[in-house]
């Protein structure tokens, strides 16, 4: 076929690119659900400290699981596979024959190469949805979190973003299929299993969580993670040229509020967000003051952000300033995760 546009499927932007998609995606199969939901359902909120005294700038981090998507399936039920390391061809031929069939071809892709977002920096963990191509004008069908209505992207830019390699994970033509069923596990029993799984990967009780890390490269994660990212600041100006440092700066920015963090706040407001809507539909009601809690985080984590942004070009007088606020995120995040496991029932 030259042209194929799903019409059935709706889309409505978000703060985050892999809650928006998964939302998107189960609406277009009957079932209901706000963003703060799916991504507190994935077990989003999470941290990833990632440093390479090498790489410039030397320090990425990042604030959600890598498997929101497939945590989301798991407590509600939901079969799913993701599908990696294709040749270009072949990626495209897969998604190509599932649009062909009626079906939304859920895909990661980096924001560099999205020729309708101009984006400035590589990100391959970019999560989209196609809905259609159109082969005579060699262009796609995209649903995008950061836009309001279906975009236009042209099929070699899109080829480009779904092969890209760069921080903090190759998007490898990567695709998921969906086996969705006409019921999904209840609410009162997924929101807990989530739950559990958010605090057991924030204070490093899964021992089945690793991170690839290439020799001289220092990894941490969960509250581990925001444990050394607040431990290495201080150092930053010693070790980082004043270039290095400047961009260092702006990219903790983007990274924890610009970049699609759930409306900023290193997902920290959208994972209170959830809290709070849990306390409504299931309970227990202490997850409304912890929903607090983490949406006033979330706030440190923005008033952090805009601290390195407006400093950047100081970067010593960036890190000097944001350096209490990281120490106190820390303290105040530890504190959070071990109340979430007490209000959940006390079981790690």
């Amino acid at each position: 076929m030259a042209r194929v546009f799903i019409e059935e499927f709706q889309h409505a932007p978000g703060g985050h690119c892999g809650s928006t998609a998964i939302r998107d995606m189960l609406q277009f199969y009957g079932h209901e659900f706000t963003e703060d939901m799916m991504f507190g359902l994935g077990a989003g909120i999470d941290f990833l400290y990632y440093k390479n005294e090498k790489a410039f700038p030397p320090v990425y981090i990042g604030g959600r699981t890598p498997d929101l998507e497939q945590n989301v399936c798991a407590h509600l039920g939901i079969g799913m596979e993701l599908v990696t390391g294709l040749e270009p061809d072949q990626a495209w031929a897969a998604v190509k024959a599932m649009m062909d069939e009626g079906i939304p071809a859920m895909v990661h892709a980096d924001v560099y190469y999205l020729d309708y977002l101009r984006a400035k920096r590589h990100f391959p963990a970019h999560r989209i949805i196609l809905v259609g191509y159109d082969t005579d004008r060699q262009v796609a069908f995209v649903a995008d979190n950061d836009r309001d209505n279906i975009q236009e992207c042209s099929l070699a830019s899109l080829a480009e973003a779904r092969s890209a390699s760069f921080l903090p994970r190759p998007a490898d033509n990567a695709y998921y299929s969906f086996d969705v069923p006409a019921t999904l596990a209840p609410l009162e029993e997924a929101v807990p299993a989530a739950v559990r799984l958010a605090v057991r990967q924030n204070l490093g009780l899964d021992d089945s969580r690793s991170y690839f890390a290439e020799v001289g490269t220092e990894v941490g994660l969960g509250v581990e993670g925001v444990e050394a990212f607040a431990g290495d600041m201080a150092g930053w100006p010693s070790y980082m040229t004043p270039e290095a440092l400047e961009m260092q700066c702006k990219l903790v920015y983007v990274s924890a509020e610009k970049g699609g963090t759930g409306y900023g706040g290193n997902f920290r407001r959208v994972y209170g967000r959830f809290l709070l809507e849990a306390a409504s539909r299931t309970g227990p009601d202490d997850f409304a003051a912890l929903g607090k809690e983490f949406i006033a985080i979330g706030d440190m984590w923005s008033e952090l952000s805009f601290t390195f942004k407006e400093l950047s070009a100081h970067g010593a007088a960036a890190v000097a300033s944001a350096h209490p606020i990281a120490d106190e995120i820390c303290s105040r995040e530890l504190e959070a995760f071990a109340a979430l496991a007490a209000a959940n029932g006390g079981r790690p």
